[in-house]
């Protein structure tokens, strides 16, 4: 997880576990929190995602909904035109998009020029 300009950049690989999930949400919380903007995006690579187990679900939504109470403007999504991994996330994120601009892309340099068109990314 690291920052590039305004955009929290996340690779998730594998099935995603409780604990890990609640760790990076904290991670998460504390770099977004740091920025000197109001605004940011995120840039989340799901290509190696193994999708995630029932439990997380409820902090995942959470997690979501802060962030778009905390100034998320938008997502791109890596998913390999995984019509699977579309519809999970789209579930996950459901209940908070409603200001977030959400958007799918199948490799990640289309996903950072889209961040870069919204100067949200260098």
């Amino acid at each position: 997880m690291e920052i590039n300009d305004r955009t929290l950049c996340l690779t998730i690989h594998g099935v995603i576990e409780l604990e890990l999930a609640l760790r990076f949400m904290l991670q998460a919380k504390i770099l977004i929190t740091s920025l000197p903007t109001n605004h940011w995006a995120s840039l989340v690579d799901l290509s190696e995602w193994g999708l995630h187990p029932p439990e997380i679900v409820e902090f995942i939504e959470g997690f979501e909904l802060w962030a778009q109470d905390n100034g998320q403007l938008a997502e791109a999504a890596v998913v390999n035109e995984s019509v699977l991994k579309i519809m999970a996330r789209d579930k996950l994120v459901g209940k908070a998009r409603k200001t977030v601009h959400q958007e799918y892309f199948k490799s990640k340099p289309e996903a950072q020029e889209w961040l870069r068109v919204l100067s949200l990314y260098q």
